[in-house]
């Protein structure tokens, strides 16, 4: 494969800057599903800098991290920079095999390959790369590809608006597009360039230009490369879709833990946003372009799970979830309820001053592939197998007993389980409580399958260890579904007085502001036992029964497993997206103080005995709205506040994976930006008093957002 040198030193130094920029979102992407075992061989294809190679090398010292470039000059660079005793660089050819491993990265290389193949452009080259990488890998081994997806359909254009206000080099963005439009693809025999129709001034300063969709994204993704933009002008990013990528993935033998687009936020906030726009041709905005799509992939063994899909729906009426009704404070109730509680454990040691803790992987959920009632944000897929907590479903009694029967571990000694929390993972809607419980192992055991429970048809998965710290990075960038699982590390961090790790979000800055705050027991103030039973439900929610398939790796393509029929809840008049927004700010003192909602609920009642729930402000979305960011408009108009106020609070995750396919994203507001009338009807709590009360907080999701914002401001 030919490659172009970048220049001097110096070149490649710039060059790598860049790059390096996002290098702990890159990270973060693996770090849920990276099997770090010593004696582990883990490769990192086209490692460029090196940057991402040692973030490897230092969460997995017992590994051997091998970084390959075809590149000689940034081999020579990487080794210099990083010289640490389990990595080393090597000059070779990414797209070759270079087994056996346990996990193979490639992190914005595939596209190299597509352009400078045998032939430019070649799509075959690509595909023979990546059935490459899987072949390097030992059976369960792991692949982590990062790169570029097609944005919009292949006819679909656009329109875009630029500055012409010069840049560092006296280039506009409107020259650069100009430029881009009649040299695109310059290494294609048929002839380069695209159409661009200018349309004229689009009324407010910018100019107005008509463009096919998928090179506006070519185009705003490398506009900003203008030392290295020879170079970049050459290589087509995106040349296949998210389901391409997961398609040829699976029928090379992985299961596709997850595929999806993702967004960098730091590139949103620097090149796109207030630079540019872009409308469809109904002049609706439309969605800033993927800034890379990620595929996470495990190579399974003939016979073993590829994926869950919900087959079809089961007539049989649902018999195990039950649904209740319930009245009082002037407002009805419908919740469903398991037969018992939940049971949560989180196993861990502490080793080099860093906290590890067994979790399960290939944990099957049907609920992350359940068919999406209401509508979903983006192009994502998932195997439907997660990475979560030894859990089950149990009154938790005896939960050592419990905890050897789903593990297969023995508690060395009665002092080793603590338990950290108890809280309702979806209060408005589970009648749940989950007691999380802290394990303390003498040693970590080395990956084994996970027991199978009594019910369970589906393949069960592997018992491994994880650094918390990169599980909490995977949960920000949307790798760790399960809420729960984040919330046990984040609480276990806490009380241990472990760090959280830098957080990898998006940024966000707390304003001052002279609130009144309060303490934490005056949010939490008893409300008594308001409600009662009712004979006939309200129709908010409905349970759904179907019969969900684990399709195997047969030797000429996915041959059927299992099929079991399982029972959901979902709302019956709503999407089953939750949007929780968590007000914020420093008062007088210098400290962080959110604002906190007190509502009166049934499952409070039920399981804690008075039906006050102080909680963060929270809403159902009764349909995704027709918006370049349908969540984020969403929330806006839950809250009655401006859109432009509101920053993910990290990625959206699942609250109770075992029950419901609801997932919750949740956003935080400047305590300024509040709406007057919406003020009167919170509490202001400082941040540090609730996480160091976190045991007596019984709403999940006002868990994790406190959490979640100590990270993002660095108070954890």
């Amino acid at each position: 494969m030919d490659h172009p040198a970048r220049g001097d030193q110096l070149a490649y130094q710039r060059y790598f800057a860049g790059m390096d920029a996002s290098m702990d979102q890159k990270a973060a992407f693996l770090a849920a599903h990276l099997v770090t075992d010593p004696g582990a061989r883990i490769l990192d294809l086209g490692c460029g800098s090196g940057a991402l190679s040692a973030r490897l090398a230092a969460l997995a010292p017992g590994a051997e991290v091998v970084g390959l470039d075809i590149d000689p000059q940034s081999v020579a660079l990487a080794r210099g920079k990083y010289p640490l005793p389990n990595l080393a660089f090597e000059v070779g050819d990414a797209a070759a095999v270079h087994g056996p491993a346990d996990a193979v990265v490639s992190c914005s290389m595939l596209h190299h390959i597509y352009t400078y193949g045998p032939r430019p452009y070649d799509e075959g080259a690509a595909e023979a790369a990546v059935r490459a990488h899987i072949a390097s890998l030992r059976p369960g081994g792991l692949l982590v590809l990062r790169d570029f997806c097609v944005d919009g359909a292949p006819d679909e254009t656009c329109l875009l608006d630029l500055s012409d206000n010069p840049g560092p080099d006296g280039r506009s963005d409107i020259d650069m597009l100009r430029d881009f439009a009649t040299r695109a693809r310059p290494l294609d025999a048929l002839g380069s360039g695209f159409p661009l129709e200018d349309l004229g001034d689009s009324g407010d300063g910018r100019r107005r230009f008509r463009l096919p969709r998928r090179w506006s994204a070519e185009f705003l993704l490398r506009k900003d490369y203008r030392t290295d933009w020879e170079i970049e002008l050459r290589e087509q990013y995106a040349f296949w879709t998210v389901e391409h990528f997961a398609r040829l993935a699976e029928a090379a033998g992985t299961r596709v833990i997850r595929a999806a687009p993702v967004l960098n936020p730091w590139i949103v906030q620097h090149r796109f946003d207030g630079k540019v726009r872009r409308l469809d041709e109904r002049l609706r905005p439309l969605p800033w372009p993927a800034t890379n799509m990620v595929l996470v992939a495990q190579r399974v063994a003939p016979g073993r799970a590829l994926r869950l899909r919900e087959q079809r729906l089961d007539p049989t009426p649902p018999d195990y979830l039950r649904l209740s009704a319930w009245s009082g404070d002037g407002k009805a109730y419908d919740l469903i309820q398991r037969p018992t509680g939940a049971v949560d454990f989180l196993p861990y040691t502490i080793e080099a001053s860093r906290l590890r803790v067994l979790v399960r992987g290939g944990w099957p959920r049907p609920a992350m592939v359940m068919m999406r009632r209401g509508g979903d944000v983006g192009e994502e897929i998932r195997s439907g197998h997660a990475v979560e907590m030894i859990s089950l479903a149990s009154d938790g009694h005896d939960p050592a007993a419990d905890f050897q029967a789903r593990s297969g571990i023995a508690i060395p000694d009665a002092a080793a389980i603590e338990e950290l929390l108890a809280f309702l993972p979806s209060a408005g809607m589970v009648d749940e409580a989950t007691r999380g419980f802290a394990v303390r192992l003498d040693a970590q055991p080395a990956q084994r399958p996970a027991p199978r429970p009594p019910g369970l048809a589906f393949d069960a998965g592997a018992l491994q260890s994880a650094d918390a710290q990169g599980l909490l990075r995977a949960a920000e960038v949307g790798m760790l579904p399960d809420g729960r699982l984040e919330l046990m590390v984040r609480a276990l961090s806490h009380r241990l007085g472990l760090p959280a790790g830098a957080w990898v979000g998006d940024a966000f800055t707390p304003p001052a502001a002279d609130l009144p705050a309060t303490t934490w027991a005056h949010a939490a103030r008893p409300a008594g036992t308001p409600f009662v039973p009712q004979t006939a439900v309200s129709g908010f929610l409905r349970r759904v029964r179907s019969v969900f398939g684990e399709d195997l790796l047969g030797p000429d393509g996915p041959v059927p497993g299992a099929r079991q029929a399982l029972e959901m809840a979902i709302p019956a008049r709503h999407s089953t997206w939750t949007v929780s927004i968590l007000p914020t700010c420093r008062d007088t003192a210098g400290r962080l103080v959110i604002g906190i909602e007190r509502r009166v609920l049934p499952a409070a009642q039920l399981r804690f005995g008075d039906a006050a729930l102080p909680c963060v402000p929270a809403w159902r979305v009764p349909l995704l709205p027709d918006a370049a960011d349908p969540l984020l408009s969403a929330a806006a108009q839950a809250m009655g506040c401006d859109a432009g106020a509101l920053t993910r609070l990290g990625a959206a995750y699942h609250p109770s994976l075992g029950i419901t396919p609801e997932r919750v994203q949740p956003f935080v507001l400047p305590a300024d930006a509040l709406p007057t009338d919406k003020r009167s009807w919170l509490d202001f709590v400082a941040l540090d008093e609730l996480l160091a009360r976190a045991r007596e907080v019984r709403d999940g999701h006002l868990l994790i957002a406190a959490f979640r914002l100590a990270g993002m401001t660095g108070l954890a």
